[in-house]
């Protein structure tokens, strides 16, 4: 082999971008983003710090690809969900399913990595603080399409639809906050029967 072609290939590249970000994902979700260093990182995946920059380019460009990733896991499901073409009831009992699901059995931390990040995102990069903006929106557009889908069947409140989507967004974050909390998921569950199904569709939980 020429000296040439061995150069042209460069230092074998040891860092597991994969491992980084599920390690920083899970991380950032059970200590908090904010709490949480490329020190941290390091630490527990055993990769050097320099790979790590080298990999992401700072602190806030690795929390800008965990959101990215975490967007696959916790983000999409929602967004599937409101895509369905099934009665809005039907929609809202899926929502508050996912959102109440026991996570143990996951392997995952209560609360959403979202919400905690829009909570802290004055502690971010510009970058960060972009990506959550840009979620947000793209989140905030799929139930606004869902809510107008809704009212053309005559099954949503006579709500501007900009305003439901944002009270839809609140309930979430609520719900998520109340999980972090240690409110059990039964307890969150009737909390979003009653303050999505009754406003949005005049219908109260069916349990006693």
């Amino acid at each position: 082999m020429s000296k040439k072609s061995a150069s042209a290939r460069g230092r074998p590249k040891t860092l597991d971008r994969d491992q980084i970000l599920q390690t920083a994902l899970m991380a950032y979700w059970e200590q908090g983003p904010a709490n949480v260093s490329i020190n941290d990182i390091c630490h527990l995946t055993g990769a050097s710090k320099p790979g790590v920059y080298r990999e992401f380019e700072s602190d806030d460009g690795l929390k800008r690809s965990v959101l990215e990733q975490y967007r696959g896991l916790a983000i999409q499901p929602v967004i599937d969900i409101l895509e369905r073409d099934q009665p809005t009831l039907e929609t809202l009992d899926a929502l508050i399913g996912f959102m109440t699901q026991e996570r143990a059995p996951l392997g995952l931390p209560s609360g959403c990595l979202f919400v905690m990040m829009r909570a802290q995102s004055h502690h971010f990069g510009p970058s960060t603080r972009e990506k959550l903006t840009m979620l947000r929106s793209d989140l905030l557009g799929h139930y606004e399409t869902w809510i107008e889908r809704s009212k053309s069947r005559g099954e949503f409140a006579d709500i501007p639809t900009e305003i439901a989507a944002l009270f839809m967004d609140a309930q979430h974050g609520g719900a998520m906050r109340m999980q972090r909390e240690g409110v059990p998921n039964t307890t969150i569950a009737r909390v979003l029967e009653i303050s999505l199904k009754t406003p949005i569709v005049g219908a109260g939980p069916a349990r006693a």
